[in-house]
């Protein structure tokens, strides 16, 4: 693990051909980091969070392993100049209580990706080691629920007090004979290490995360929110404010009846991983307080029923849920 080498390469006067076209190619490349929401900017489940394995800004998971923990959305000074291009936010794990293997994942979706070839990962951190001076920096090829055994490479990972950038890249093996499981992933992993049982308090602050195929660091590669938040909610979806404010509204103009079931179709705001697990949040009505409660399911719409019970002229349901398929 080693801090980014952008001086001795600004001052490199002379490449080999394999350095000039891994640079180009890696350059050129598009849609080149398969982390979503590498930047911090989407944080649809709030902006601080305290509870192991929940998500936290989107596509990124906390895991205490006994440990306590806060993460919280972290936002750049305008202008600041120690990370470069003028990143909005990063992420902070602020560790009170350590333990081993607490730390952060990020799921990329499908093993497959990098499997049998050298993928480099780039982030800019500062923050405080554990007490047994390093972080675990991991890779971890998952073959899903039914599959084969995890494959992990472990790498220590050193940060100061100063923002820094850290680049590493990871021989991934080959799937070749593995079985492939439901809900396979690639797993990127920074805890604290597996041996190190200390209860020291750390943190760790991290921004402009990059993964991406072949050996070369390259520029972290911006997307608009617009294009993060349609990715992450592949995953996750909040739809909606407070109930009474301005959440999904069905109006009925028509006659209502006490018992009856009345039924409605709604799109999701895109097509998600798989069929998610929704939970209502919360839920206002009039002539309909029976509730409301998913009929039936796909990856792009949900069915509602919603249960009358008064009979009246008119009536509506307002209400904010979320759509969950994480992997």
């Amino acid at each position: 693990m080693t801090k980014s080498a952008t001086r001795e390469a600004a001052d490199k006067v002379t490449f080999t051909q394999a350095e000039v076209t891994a640079g180009d190619t890696a350059a050129r490349a598009g849609r080149k980091n398969l982390i979503i929401n590498g930047g911090f900017d989407v944080w649809q489940r709030g902006t601080s969070f305290t509870t192991s394995a929940e998500y936290t800004a989107d596509r990124w998971q906390l895991h205490l392993s006994g440990g306590t923990s806060t993460v919280t959305q972290q936002t750049f000074t305008v202008g600041q100049t120690e990370v470069p291009d003028n990143p909005t936010y990063y992420l902070k794990m602020n560790t009170t209580t350590g333990d081993n293997n607490c730390g952060m994942f990020h799921r990329v979706e499908d093993v497959r990706n990098g499997a049998g070839q050298n993928v480099t990962v780039s982030f800019w951190a500062k923050g405080a080691n554990p007490a047994g001076g390093t972080f675990d920096f991991m890779s971890s090829q998952r073959f899903g629920a039914g599959g084969s055994s995890n494959v992990e490479i472990t790498t220590p990972l050193t940060v100061t007090s100063s923002w820094a950038k850290y680049t590493h890249t990871f021989s991934l093996a080959s799937i070749s004979g593995k079985t492939m499981g439901t809900g396979s992933s690639l797993v990127l992993i920074i805890r604290q290490s597996a041996g190190d049982t200390s209860t020291t308090a750390w943190n760790l602050n991290i921004a402009n995360v990059q993964l991406e195929l072949g050996s070369v660091a390259t520029d972290f590669e911006h997307r608009s929110y617009g294009e993060e938040l349609a990715l992450c909610q592949r995953y996750y979806q909040y739809i909606g404010t407070t109930p009474t404010s301005t959440g999904q509204m069905i109006i009925w103009t028509g006659d209502i009846t006490t018992g009856q079931g009345y039924y409605h179709t709604t799109a999701l705001n895109s097509v998600m991983r798989a069929n998610p697990t929704v939970v209502i949040v919360a839920s206002a009505n009039d002539g309909f307080s029976g509730g409301v409660s998913v009929n039936s399911l796909s990856k792009h719409r949900i069915r509602w029923v919603f249960n009358a019970t008064n009979t009246q002229q008119r009536g509506y349901v307002q209400w904010n849920y979320t759509a969950d398929a994480e992997l």
